[in-house]
């Protein structure tokens, strides 16, 4: 029973994690320090293993496997990832450096256009 306990807690800890990593993410508030996030999945997929070491049977085992590798996936995500908060990051309100890219219509797109009006930019990267 405690293998059941086990690989439930290590889906738990993941999910939870997870869904503060993400709603960082949609608010564009990508922690600098990351230690705890790294810690929640560390214990997240520690648990999931340490569950299927026992004998955990169906509903135990598929928790625990489903925390483990999506604990696992994140660590690995985040070691081999390269965003990172730059700390010459531009400020609310300050200029933009010029710039252009392609939009989504394929036309290119200059930062210049945006002389004297209000904009908001947001950039996203996916680290995976």
């Amino acid at each position: 029973m405690d293998d059941v306990i086990l690989g439930w807690m290590s889906i738990a800890v993941m999910a939870a994690s997870i869904r503060l990593w993400i709603r960082a993410f949609q608010r564009v508030e990508i922690p600098e320090n990351r230690s705890g996030f790294v810690a929640a999945w560390v214990i997240g997929a520690a648990l999931g293993v340490v569950a299927l070491m026992g004998e955990p049977g169906l509903l135990g085992g598929v928790p625990a496997g489903i925390g483990a590798g999506a604990s696992a996936f994140f660590l690995l995500t985040v070691a081999i990832g390269k965003q990172k908060v730059a700390a010459g990051v531009i400020q609310v309100g300050a200029a933009i450096p010029r710039f252009s890219a392609i939009d989504e219509h394929g036309q290119t797109f200059d930062s210049e256009s945006l002389a004297g009006h209000p904009v908001l930019i947001k950039f996203f990267r996916g680290h995976w």
